[in-house]
Protein backbone atom coordinates (compact mmCIF):
# COMPACT_ATOMS: atom_id res chain seq x y z
CA UNK A 1 0.00 0.00 0.00
CA UNK A 2 1.19 3.68 -0.69
CA UNK A 3 2.82 5.43 2.08
CA UNK A 4 -0.69 8.01 2.85
CA UNK A 5 -2.71 4.85 2.80
CA UNK A 6 -0.97 2.72 5.15
CA UNK A 7 -0.72 5.88 7.68
CA UNK A 8 -4.71 6.27 7.11
CA UNK A 9 -5.06 2.25 7.94
CA UNK A 10 -2.73 2.53 11.15
CA UNK A 11 -4.67 5.40 12.54
CA UNK A 12 -8.04 3.37 11.51
CA UNK A 13 -6.67 0.64 13.61
CA UNK A 14 -5.60 2.85 16.60
CA UNK A 15 -9.23 3.89 16.87
CA UNK A 16 -10.59 0.61 16.77
CA UNK A 17 -8.79 -0.59 19.62
CA UNK A 18 -9.50 2.47 21.79
CA UNK A 19 -13.13 1.49 20.77
CA UNK A 20 -12.52 -1.90 21.68
CA UNK A 21 -10.94 -0.60 25.14
CA UNK A 22 -13.95 1.56 25.85
CA UNK A 23 -16.26 -1.15 25.11
CA UNK A 24 -14.32 -3.52 27.56
CA UNK A 25 -13.98 -0.62 30.06
CA UNK A 26 -17.92 -0.79 29.92
CA UNK A 27 -18.44 -4.33 30.46
CA UNK A 28 -16.40 -4.27 33.07
CA UNK A 29 -17.92 -2.30 34.96
CA UNK A 30 -21.75 -3.31 34.08
CA UNK A 31 -20.29 -6.35 35.46
CA UNK A 32 -19.25 -5.42 38.32
CA UNK A 33 -22.61 -3.28 38.96
CA UNK A 34 -24.21 -6.99 38.88
CA UNK A 35 -22.09 -8.51 41.37
CA UNK A 36 -22.23 -6.22 44.02
CA UNK A 37 -25.93 -6.13 43.44
CA UNK A 38 -28.08 -7.58 46.40
CA UNK A 39 -31.41 -9.63 45.74
CA UNK A 40 -34.56 -7.68 45.58
CA UNK A 41 -36.53 -7.85 48.59
CA UNK A 42 -40.06 -9.14 47.75
CA UNK A 43 -42.82 -6.40 48.11
CA UNK A 44 -40.17 -3.25 48.90
CA UNK A 45 -41.45 -0.76 46.85
CA UNK A 46 -37.68 0.75 46.14
CA UNK A 47 -36.65 -3.07 45.44
CA UNK A 48 -39.31 -4.18 43.22
CA UNK A 49 -36.69 -5.66 40.88
CA UNK A 50 -38.25 -3.76 38.14
CA UNK A 51 -35.29 -3.68 34.79
CA UNK A 52 -33.94 -0.46 35.91
CA UNK A 53 -33.48 -1.14 39.31
CA UNK A 54 -30.16 -1.98 40.59
CA UNK A 55 -30.91 -5.22 42.53
CA UNK A 56 -31.55 -8.77 41.20
CA UNK A 57 -35.12 -9.22 40.65
CA UNK A 58 -36.49 -12.93 42.01
CA UNK A 59 -39.57 -14.50 39.48
CA UNK A 60 -41.27 -17.86 40.57
CA UNK A 61 -41.28 -19.74 37.97
CA UNK A 62 -42.44 -23.74 36.42
CA UNK A 63 -40.18 -26.20 35.23
CA UNK A 64 -42.29 -27.05 31.55
CA UNK A 65 -39.74 -29.31 30.09
CA UNK A 66 -36.16 -30.83 29.67
CA UNK A 67 -33.69 -31.95 27.17
CA UNK A 68 -30.36 -33.73 26.56
CA UNK A 69 -28.05 -34.22 23.65
CA UNK A 70 -24.34 -33.80 22.27
CA UNK A 71 -22.98 -31.43 20.22
CA UNK A 72 -20.64 -32.23 18.31
CA UNK A 73 -17.50 -31.12 16.18
CA UNK A 74 -15.34 -33.18 13.48
CA UNK A 75 -12.12 -31.90 11.33
CA UNK A 76 -13.42 -30.74 7.95
CA UNK A 77 -17.05 -29.25 9.53
CA UNK A 78 -18.04 -25.89 11.92
CA UNK A 79 -19.99 -28.15 14.43
CA UNK A 80 -23.18 -29.23 14.60
CA UNK A 81 -25.63 -31.16 16.86
CA UNK A 82 -25.86 -35.09 16.85
CA UNK A 83 -27.21 -37.56 19.10
CA UNK A 84 -31.18 -37.23 20.21
CA UNK A 85 -33.12 -34.47 22.58
CA UNK A 86 -34.91 -36.39 25.36
CA UNK A 87 -37.69 -34.13 26.39
CA UNK A 88 -40.58 -34.92 29.39
CA UNK A 89 -44.17 -33.19 29.07
CA UNK A 90 -45.97 -32.28 26.16
CA UNK A 91 -44.30 -28.84 25.32
CA UNK A 92 -41.88 -30.50 22.95
CA UNK A 93 -38.42 -29.36 22.42
CA UNK A 94 -39.17 -25.67 20.62
CA UNK A 95 -37.53 -22.79 22.40
CA UNK A 96 -39.70 -19.95 23.57
CA UNK A 97 -39.76 -16.73 22.42
CA UNK A 98 -37.27 -16.20 25.50
CA UNK A 99 -34.97 -17.71 23.92
CA UNK A 100 -31.98 -20.29 25.16
CA UNK A 101 -29.82 -19.60 27.76
CA UNK A 102 -26.99 -21.99 27.75
CA UNK A 103 -23.34 -22.30 28.49
CA UNK A 104 -22.10 -24.83 30.51
CA UNK A 105 -22.08 -28.41 29.07
CA UNK A 106 -21.17 -31.69 30.52
CA UNK A 107 -19.49 -34.72 29.76
CA UNK A 108 -18.25 -35.51 26.49
CA UNK A 109 -16.26 -38.38 24.11
CA UNK A 110 -13.68 -38.12 21.15
CA UNK A 111 -13.89 -41.06 18.63
CA UNK A 112 -11.84 -41.37 15.87
CA UNK A 113 -11.07 -42.75 12.33
CA UNK A 114 -12.52 -41.99 8.61
CA UNK A 115 -11.20 -38.32 7.90
CA UNK A 116 -10.78 -37.54 11.35
CA UNK A 117 -11.72 -37.01 14.85
CA UNK A 118 -15.11 -36.28 16.46
CA UNK A 119 -15.43 -34.38 19.80
CA UNK A 120 -18.99 -34.66 21.62
CA UNK A 121 -19.79 -32.46 24.40
CA UNK A 122 -23.59 -33.44 26.37
CA UNK A 123 -25.42 -30.40 27.17
CA UNK A 124 -28.61 -30.61 29.54
CA UNK A 125 -31.31 -28.10 29.34
CA UNK A 126 -34.36 -27.59 31.51
CA UNK A 127 -37.31 -24.99 30.08
CA UNK A 128 -38.35 -22.74 32.59
CA UNK A 129 -41.58 -20.58 32.49
CA UNK A 130 -41.94 -17.42 34.72
CA UNK A 131 -44.70 -14.68 34.28
CA UNK A 132 -43.00 -12.48 31.98
CA UNK A 133 -41.06 -15.43 29.67
CA UNK A 134 -40.22 -18.77 28.95
CA UNK A 135 -36.49 -20.30 28.20
CA UNK A 136 -34.12 -22.88 28.09
CA UNK A 137 -31.82 -22.99 30.92
CA UNK A 138 -28.27 -24.73 30.75
CA UNK A 139 -28.29 -27.04 33.85
CA UNK A 140 -25.86 -29.88 35.42
CA UNK A 141 -26.61 -33.70 34.93
CA UNK A 142 -27.50 -34.10 38.03
CA UNK A 143 -30.21 -31.15 38.06
CA UNK A 144 -31.47 -32.72 35.02
CA UNK A 145 -32.42 -36.15 36.09
CA UNK A 146 -33.57 -34.70 39.42
CA UNK A 147 -36.57 -32.41 38.07
CA UNK A 148 -39.71 -32.37 36.37
CA UNK A 149 -42.75 -30.90 34.83
CA UNK A 150 -44.32 -29.08 37.04
CA UNK A 151 -41.65 -28.59 39.52
CA UNK A 152 -41.06 -25.20 41.51
CA UNK A 153 -38.35 -23.13 40.30
CA UNK A 154 -36.95 -19.33 41.04
CA UNK A 155 -35.33 -17.29 38.23
CA UNK A 156 -32.83 -14.34 38.99
CA UNK A 157 -32.88 -11.80 36.51
CA UNK A 158 -30.54 -8.95 35.96
CA UNK A 159 -31.88 -5.85 34.01
CA UNK A 160 -34.24 -8.38 31.76
CA UNK A 161 -31.42 -11.09 31.74
CA UNK A 162 -31.44 -14.69 33.64
CA UNK A 163 -28.55 -14.65 35.74
CA UNK A 164 -29.68 -17.37 38.08
CA UNK A 165 -31.98 -20.34 38.34
CA UNK A 166 -33.16 -22.37 42.02
CA UNK A 167 -34.46 -25.36 41.01
CA UNK A 168 -34.14 -29.05 42.64
CA UNK A 169 -32.56 -27.84 45.48
CA UNK A 170 -29.48 -26.21 43.13
CA UNK A 171 -28.48 -22.97 41.80
CA UNK A 172 -27.07 -22.45 38.62
CA UNK A 173 -25.58 -18.96 37.52
CA UNK A 174 -25.45 -17.26 34.10
CA UNK A 175 -23.09 -15.19 33.06
CA UNK A 176 -24.75 -11.86 32.07
CA UNK A 177 -24.35 -10.30 28.25
CA UNK A 178 -21.47 -7.68 29.86
CA UNK A 179 -19.52 -10.39 31.25
CA UNK A 180 -19.40 -12.69 27.67
CA UNK A 181 -19.25 -9.42 25.64
CA UNK A 182 -15.80 -8.38 26.83
CA UNK A 183 -14.34 -11.95 25.65
CA UNK A 184 -15.52 -10.65 21.86
CA UNK A 185 -14.39 -6.82 22.31
CA UNK A 186 -10.70 -8.49 23.35
CA UNK A 187 -10.47 -10.58 20.79
CA UNK A 188 -11.54 -8.22 18.27
CA UNK A 189 -9.08 -5.80 19.61
CA UNK A 190 -6.20 -7.95 19.09
CA UNK A 191 -7.21 -8.85 15.29
CA UNK A 192 -7.22 -5.07 15.15
CA UNK A 193 -4.38 -4.43 17.03
CA UNK A 194 -2.45 -7.33 14.65
CA UNK A 195 -3.82 -5.49 11.96
CA UNK A 196 -2.38 -2.07 12.76
CA UNK A 197 0.99 -3.80 13.35
CA UNK A 198 1.71 -5.15 9.58
CA UNK A 199 0.26 -1.43 8.41
CA UNK A 200 2.75 -0.09 10.07
CA UNK A 201 5.84 -2.57 9.37
CA UNK A 202 4.85 -4.26 6.26
CA UNK A 203 1.57 -3.17 4.11
CA UNK A 204 1.86 -5.61 1.82
CA UNK A 205 -1.06 -7.05 1.24
CA UNK A 206 0.63 -10.69 0.00
CA UNK A 207 2.00 -10.41 3.90
CA UNK A 208 -1.75 -9.78 5.18
CA UNK A 209 -3.33 -12.75 3.28
CA UNK A 210 -0.22 -15.21 3.92
CA UNK A 211 -1.57 -18.50 5.15
CA UNK A 212 0.08 -18.52 8.73
CA UNK A 213 -2.29 -15.34 9.50
CA UNK A 214 -5.18 -17.85 9.31
CA UNK A 215 -4.00 -19.08 13.02
CA UNK A 216 -4.41 -15.23 14.11
CA UNK A 217 -8.65 -15.48 14.93
CA UNK A 218 -8.02 -18.49 16.84
CA UNK A 219 -4.98 -16.44 18.51
CA UNK A 220 -7.06 -13.73 19.60
CA UNK A 221 -9.95 -15.99 20.73
CA UNK A 222 -7.37 -17.33 23.55
CA UNK A 223 -6.17 -14.04 24.00
CA UNK A 224 -9.44 -12.71 25.07
CA UNK A 225 -10.82 -15.48 26.44
CA UNK A 226 -7.69 -15.46 29.12
CA UNK A 227 -7.80 -11.82 29.08
CA UNK A 228 -11.64 -11.76 30.17
CA UNK A 229 -11.01 -14.59 32.57
CA UNK A 230 -8.00 -12.14 34.28
CA UNK A 231 -10.76 -9.56 35.20
CA UNK A 232 -13.77 -12.05 36.41
CA UNK A 233 -12.00 -15.01 36.92
CA UNK A 234 -12.78 -18.80 36.26
CA UNK A 235 -12.43 -22.30 37.40
CA UNK A 236 -8.94 -23.90 37.17
CA UNK A 237 -10.03 -26.32 34.44
CA UNK A 238 -11.39 -23.72 32.21
CA UNK A 239 -7.86 -21.26 32.52
CA UNK A 240 -5.95 -24.89 31.59
CA UNK A 241 -7.85 -25.20 28.23
CA UNK A 242 -7.50 -21.83 27.47
CA UNK A 243 -3.58 -21.32 27.30
CA UNK A 244 -3.44 -24.79 25.88
CA UNK A 245 -5.75 -23.54 23.22
CA UNK A 246 -3.67 -19.95 23.27
CA UNK A 247 -0.22 -22.34 23.08
CA UNK A 248 -1.50 -24.28 20.28
CA UNK A 249 -2.59 -20.81 18.57
CA UNK A 250 1.08 -20.02 18.92
CA UNK A 251 2.54 -22.46 17.68
CA UNK A 252 0.91 -23.35 14.60
CA UNK A 253 1.36 -19.54 13.36
CA UNK A 254 4.93 -19.83 14.00
CA UNK A 255 5.49 -23.54 12.47
CA UNK A 256 3.30 -22.50 9.32
CA UNK A 257 5.72 -19.51 9.05
CA UNK A 258 8.53 -21.99 9.08
CA UNK A 259 7.39 -24.14 6.98
CA UNK A 260 6.08 -21.26 4.53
Amino acid sequence: MPVWLRILFVLAAGWGVLLCGQQVAEGYGQTMVYRDAPVCEVGNAKGSGGDGEACVRREAGTVLDRRTGERCTSNGTSGGTSGGITTIGGGGGMATAGGSMGGAVTGGVSTGGGGGGTTCTTYYDVEVEWPDRAAWLAVGSETYEDVKAGDRAEVRLWRGEVVGLEVGGRTHSYAPSSETGVLWWLALGTLILAAGAWGMVSGRLSGLIAFPNFGWPFLALGLGWLGAMALFGGPLLVWGFAILWTGFAVFWIVGAWRDG
